[in-house]
C-alpha cells in the first residue's frame, strides 16, 4: 500500500484528538507484522473517514462503540473508543444508556459485555484522574 503523506498527516492529527495516542503507536502495534493495516487505520479511517462534516467526532464514537459492542468480538477495540466517546464530549451515562439501547437489537450479553467494557474504562479514567 502507498502511502499518502497529506492523508497520514491528517489522520494522525485525528487519531490524536479522538484516541489521544500518537499515530506511531499504531504503527508500534501493527507495523511489525500488517504495516498495511496501520496504513489504512491511520490514512482512510482517520485520515478520510473522519474527515468528513457530516458527523461529528462525539456521534462518531457513539456510532463506534455501538458498532464494536454489538460485535462482541473487540473488547480492546471497544475500550479504546469508549475512552475516545468520553475524549470526545459523550457522558459515561450516554455510553451507559447506547449499551441499553443494544438490548432488542442485539441481545443482553452484548449490553452486558459493552456495560462491563464502560465500567472498565471508567475505572481506568477515575484512577488518572486521582494521580
Amino acid at each position: 500500500m502507498q502511502s499518502d503523506p497529506a492523508r497520514r498527516a491528517r489522520g494522525a492529527k485525528k487519531i490524536g484528538e479522538i484516541l489521544g495516542q500518537p499515530p506511531e503507536q499504531v504503527e508500534r502495534n501493527l507495523g511489525d507484522i500488517a504495516p498495511g493495516l496501520a496504513t489504512y487505520i491511520l490514512e482512510t479511517i482517520y485520515g478520510d473517514i473522519y474527515q468528513s462534516p457530516v458527523l461529528d467526532s462525539r456521534t462518531r464514537q457513539i456510532v463506534t462503540v455501538a458498532a464494536l459492542a454489538t460485535l462482541g468480538t473487540a473488547a480492546p477495540q471497544l475500550r479504546t473508543h469508549i475512552g475516545g466517546a468520553l475524549r470526545c464530549g459523550a457522558s459515561r451515562e450516554e455510553l451507559v444508556e447506547v449499551m441499553m439501547q443494544l438490548v432488542p437489537y442485539v441481545g443482553v450479553a452484548a449490553a452486558i459485555n459493552g456495560v462491563t467494557a464502560c465500567r472498565e474504562v471508567f475505572a481506568a479514567e477515575d484512577q488518572k484522574t486521582k494521580s
